[in-house]
């Protein structure tokens, strides 16, 4: 049985991800629904994530997620090295409503951003490495969700 091939765009959005995680040095901010996050991330990302904490002491690796548990479950090597790096990852959740379409959204320093977007069977990829103006755009719309986030309940037990 042959395997089905993988849509263009996830290798797109894999591929500009790991740009971003390489050109990272003190600041990834990550929001995405884990569902989609867990098509692209690969099992790198939380050593990624430990790569980017040891290169600086002052960084600023934040992650806001609909769904901790759902984390735990898709993605536990990312757990496990958030669990090993306390201090340098901030995890928060942010419930998404049902009708809202799955995205993820890395922010890399100042810099970089990424979008994918899937919503009725289509995906989008935007951003680049190197787009200072829609990176602005993109850490405004971080923060503004951020601030109406809650602590991530599951990885506080697990981390307890």
């Amino acid at each position: 049985m042959t395997t089905p091939e993988r849509d263009p765009t996830l290798i797109d959005a894999e591929a500009l991800l790991a740009e971003l995680l390489a050109a990272t040095r003190r600041r990834l901010w990550l929001h995405a629904r884990v569902a989609l996050l867990a098509e692209i991330a690969g099992a790198d990302l939380g050593a990624e994530l430990a790569g980017i904490a040891r290169r600086h002491r002052h960084t600023d690796i934040r992650l806001l997620v609909d769904d901790d548990l759902a984390l735990k479950e898709q993605l536990p090597s990312l757990v496990e090295s958030i669990k090993r790096l306390p201090s340098a990852v901030s995890v928060r959740r942010l419930e998404a409503s049902e009708e809202s379409p799955l995205t993820v959204t890395a922010i890399a320093d100042h810099s970089g951003w990424m979008q994918l977007t899937q919503a009725g069977g289509r995906r989008i990829l935007r951003g680049d490495v190197e787009d200072r103006p829609g990176t602005q755009r993109a850490v405004q719309d971080f923060e503004a969700n951020w601030s109406l986030s809650d602590e991530a309940v599951e990885l506080r037990r697990l981390l307890v």
